[in-house]
Parts: C-alpha cells; sequence; structure tokens
C-alpha cells in the first residue's frame, strides 16, 4: 500500500507518474526542499544545502534514462538569513550548473519565515525513456550503491560529536548525494532493461512503486543485502531490472558504477526479502 503522500499525489493525478514527465523530447521534473525538512544551516553550508537539492533533481532526469540540460530556480529566502548567505546560494547554483552543463532558464524569488528552494529540471532522453512500469517476470533486479548510507550520515549528525574518518564519509554523503549521474543514460542503451525509479525514498518504496506500476513480485534475495538499509532514503541511486540476456553489459558498467544484482521479479504483486512481504517505513512529509 501507498504512503499517505502517494495517496495524496493519486488524488491529484489520474494515475501515478515516473520520476519525470514525458513531455515531446524533454523530461521534466520538479522538486522542493524546505529548510528544516530536507537541509539545516546549522549542519550543512549553504552551497552543500543547494548542491544536493540540484543533484536530487538531477536524479530524477538519470533515473529516466536523460541527462539534465536546463532548470528553473525558485528560491523563498528566510528573512533572517544574512547578505553572505544569499550570495553564497547564488553562487552555488550557478557553480554546480555549470559543472554539469545545465543552462538556468529562469526562476523566482520571495522571502519567508523558511528558506525553501523548488527547482524544475528539463532534461533529453539519450535513448529509449525507462520507465517504472516496464518489469517483467524473469527479469533480474539491480540495484546501484549502498541504499542506506545517507540515513546512517543523518544519525550520525543527529548524535552529533566526533566522528571517525568513515563516519564522517557518511555524513558527508548525507549532506550532498552521490547519485550515479550517467548509468541511466547508459542503461537506456542497453537491449533487455525494464523498470527503473531513483531510491529518494528508500529502497523499500522504490520496490513497491515498480512492483505495483508493473504489476509484478519482485523477490530480494541477497546475501549482502544486509548492507543496505531498506528504509532509508535520500541516496538517489537506481533500482532497476533487466532481462538475463543483459546482465554481461550491465557487469562492464559495474567497472565504472557500483552495481549489485539483488533479486529476481516473479509473477505476482508485492515485494518481498527472504520470503517476507517489505512493509515501507520510508521518510513521509505527513502522516
Amino acid at each position: 500500500m501507498f504512503t499517505s503522500e502517494f495517496k495524496f499525489i493519486n488524488n491529484l493525478l489520474s494515475k501515478a507518474g515516473d520520476d519525470a514527465f514525458v513531455f515531446g523530447e524533454y523530461l521534466i521534473a520538479a522538486d522542493m526542499s524546505v529548510e528544516g525538512t530536507h537541509f539545516r544551516l546549522d549542519w550543512s553550508s549553504p552551497s552543500q544545502a543547494i548542491e544536493k537539492c540540484l543533484l536530487s533533481n538531477f536524479s530524477d532526469i538519470n533515473a529516466m534514462g536523460g541527462v539534465p540540460c536546463a532548470i528553473l530556480f525558485s528560491v523563498c529566502i528566510n528573512k533572517k538569513w544574512s547578505k553572505k548567505i544569499r550570495d553564497e546560494i547564488a553562487s552555488a547554483v550557478v557553480k554546480v550548473c555549470k559543472k554539469h552543463k545545465v543552462k538556468i532558464w529562469g526562476g523566482d524569488t520571495t522571502g519567508g519565515a523558511l528558506g525553501v528552494f523548488s527547482i524544475a529540471v528539463f532534461g533529453k532522453a539519450a535513448g529509449k525513456v525507462l520507465l517504472r512500469s516496464t518489469a517483467k517476470a524473469g527479469d533480474d533486479i539491480w540495484v546501484s550503491g549502498f541504499p542506506g548510507k545517507s540515513k546512517a550520515g543523518f544519525e550520525l549528525l543527529k548524535r552529533g560529536g566526533k566522528f571517525s574518518k568513515q563516519e564522517q564519509e557518511l555524513v558527508n554523503l548525507h549532506k550532498v548525494p552521490q547519485p550515479p549521474l550517467g548509468l541511466g543514460r547508459q542503461l537506456a542503451k542497453i537491449k533487455g532493461i525494464g523498470a527503473c525509479i531513483d531510491t529518494s525514498d528508500s529502497l523499500a518504496e522504490s520496490l513497491l512503486h515498480i512492483s505495483q506500476q508493473s504489476k509484478v513480485r519482485l523477490e530480494i534475495e541477497n546475501q549482502h543485502v544486509c548492507l543496505y538499509d531498506l528504509h532509508g532514503g535520500e541516496d538517489y541511486e537506481l533500482l532497476f531490472t533487466a532481462k538475463k540476456s543483459a546482465k554481461k553489459n550491465i557487469e562492464q558498467l559495474a567497472k565504472k558504477f557500483t552495481i549489485h544484482k539483488i533479486g529476481e521479479v516473479k509473477k505476482g504483486n508485492g515485494s518481498f526479502l527472504n520470503g517476507k512481504q517489505i512493509k515501507v517505513k520510508g521518510w513521509q512529509h505527513f502522516p
């Protein structure tokens, strides 16, 4: 069953969408980042908060097999922010977009009690568009990276104190994620790739979306699955399915990207870990 956030979305839309909307030659996605919910300036610098917001949006395009090409950037400036913070935010937007060759087409500014970044990102598919609804029984299930690292970093930040080198890496990953940008584009070129989604709302939530929209059963039975946190979000890794014939091509990509096979698609519905149905406990914006 979907969380209340996605029930709300389904009330607005006749059908739950993918990570981005296909409009002509463009892939379009939109997202917001709210102070106190998605970023805290006592934990992150303004530059880190902006980079995280932008990368999370670029990840939506990546999950559809595309590359981001432009954004509309809108911001609600917290009226308590200093000029230094405001200047750093503006500079960071330009810097990150330049790094990823993304143009800034426009946007809006306002002021309020909280800081809010709102981004509409436009991308273009490099090949076929990857959807959540194309998983087939018999497909293998793959995931990039190690979902759950961002949550580990979040828990460390809540704990506070000094961090070991390994802990600091997790903290840094929560502050500024490292989505496998470019992986979606490469997957779209491989024959036999099925469904794809990013894991921003947790691996468990992403498995549920593919199961629901592809009308299949996802069985996770990987001896290394203990390395993942099924319910930790904000990783922006890719979860995807593929025909067994695509395995060699995927393993070639694994030389550049960290990719693991974690299960198989079966006939039926729902998602299961070692035979037990996975209950979604990911992030919810409202009860």
